[in-house]
């Protein structure tokens, strides 16, 4: 295919998790790297579990990673209707192509049949369970089981000798046998298509270059190509990726942490940081760069250095990551990122003017140190009230003579006139060497009582931030 158009195909029964972010950013990033086409394509024919709660949430978690899609729901496009409930009327037609053509079949049986079947293939060692007792029925049989009242589904004949093989661009050489491949059902008995005919009509119809989904998706595909050239598409090349698993090694999930695109964000990450991470996650750059601009991932993409094995999600590596795209906002980038958690947390209220003034000077200061949005509410607390955390322990910092110290500072420093970072450093200064002491001693425990850390920015930054005021009050009431 001269043209690359490759596709995320999301089926709206949940969240958004990683995992599919991943499988939507290398296809994006395939598709940008390759001045090719982006397809964001809604699979919900699984009408009992799909919601539109879900879809909206799959298109929020999309645009929060600036995965931005050149045809899909709301952008449109020559191909359209994305979403497959709204195509129905397309995979009726391909079903009844199949029906008159003798590739696929009705079949009436019950559930309680397809069990024996089962029994009998296990008792048999046949890994072909469906014995295609309906496949070759005549339309006096038809017509005796529909007037049974029995539901059908629409089965495809596949094939009993032979093998489907294709190269796959993860993987290699892949083949199946016909043998271990059912007569699977392409349309159920309430109408709707199933997954794998759906996405063949509609890859079909969309003139899909390339297939790039997770590797759970392998089993599927040999059905897949089969129906490809059934219907005369063109078969699009296959890339399989492998899963990404949590520190033990099982399939990533929520008993791992987030788990699910939105909670991350809502935990505090920037999305070009998790973009930056899961693009690790199953491909390799091929140099030691760790921490990519978005530009540069496009740049670098290459579907030649996807990985064929798991990859394993690191949340530190993703936390220091997600501090190194810190380091690169502005302050006032920092500052407005910042400021909903704050409000959410109860730090601030949303309309407070000079808490606003006041977070721009606090990110200021803070510079680096501000490495996650999540912690911010701990760790800000401190300059907008006097109901902050202790996050770190005491250990001795606030001994008696240490308090009688601080509350000698606290004279000193209610008697200047303001107090500045310059000012707060001469007065502390001066009674360290009257009291013989090295700085260090005053300032340790300042900073606890200031702020309940024992590592921040500049002290004296920090004090002229809280102001004078504060400074006296908390350190008076030690």
């Amino acid at each position: 295919m001269s043209h690359i158009r490759v596709r995320f195909a999301p089926s709206p029964t949940g969240t958004l998790h990683v995992g599919g972010a991943r499988t939507a950013l290398f296809n994006w990033l395939y598709a940008r790297s390759q001045k090719g086409v982006f397809v964001l394509r809604i699979e919900d024919t699984d009408q009992l579990r799909s919601t539109e709660e879900s879809h909206q949430q799959i298109l929020r978690a999309i645009r929060w990673l600036g995965l931005d899609y050149d045809e899909g729901p709301g952008v449109g496009g020559e191909y359209g209707p994305y979403i497959q409930s709204e195509r129905k009327e397309l995979y009726d037609d391909y079903a009844q192509q199949m029906l008159d053509r003798g590739l696929a079949y009705r079949c009436y049986c019950t559930p309680e049949e397809l069990e024996e079947m089962r029994v009998k293939a296990i008792a048999e060692g046949r890994q072909r369970i469906c014995d295609g007792r309906c496949r070759d029925l005549s339309d006096e049989e038809r017509a005796q089981r529909e007037a049974e009242g029995r539901p059908s589904v629409i089965r495809v004949r596949m094939p009993e000798e032979g093998s489907i093989k294709w190269t796959d661009i993860v993987h290699g050489p892949m083949e199946f046998e016909y043998a271990v491949l059912d007569d699977w059902v392409a349309v159920k008995s309430d109408g709707f298509p199933t997954y794998n005919f759906a996405c063949v009509v509609d890859d079909g119809l969309m003139e899909i270059s390339h297939v790039l989904r997770g590797d759970d998706h392998i089993s599927n595909t040999p059905r897949q190509i089969h129906l490809f050239r059934a219907f005369g598409f063109k078969v699009p090349r296959f890339g399989h990726m492998p899963m990404i698993l949590g520190p033990d090694r099982q399939r990533l999930s929520k008993r791992h942490g987030a788990a699910s695109v939105e909670e991350f964000r809502d935990a505090g990450y920037l999305p070009e940081a998790l973009v930056n991470y899961l693009a690790l996650l199953g491909w390799n750059p091929g140099t030691d760069q760790e921490v990519f601009e978005i530009s540069q991932l496009i740049k670098a993409f290459s579907l030649k250095r996807l990985n064929n094995t798991a990859a394993v999600f690191d949340v530190e590596k993703c936390r220091y990551i997600n501090a190194e795209h810190m380091k690169r906002l502005t302050d006032e980038q920092r500052a407005a990122l910042t400021w909903p958690f704050l409000v959410k947390a109860g730090v601030v209220e949303e309309d407070d003017e000079d808490a606003r003034e006041k977070l721009a000077r606090v990110v200021h200061i803070m510079g680096a140190r501000l490495s996650f949005l999540g912690d911010a509410p701990q760790r800000l607390a401190c300059y907008f009230t006097d109901d902050f955390p202790r996050l770190d322990e005491e250990e001795g910092l606030l001994d008696e003579e240490a308090k009688l110290r601080l509350r000698e500072l606290a004279r000193r420093y209610e008697k200047l006139e303001s107090l500045d970072a310059a000012s707060a450093e001469s007065v502390m200064r001066g009674l360290a060497e009257e009291l013989g002491v090295k700085l260090g001693e005053l300032v340790h425990p300042t900073r606890y009582v200031l702020t309940g850390q024992k590592v921040g920015p500049s002290l004296f930054d920090a004090m002229e931030v809280l102001g004078k005021e504060t400074v006296v009050r908390r350190l008076g009431a030690v």
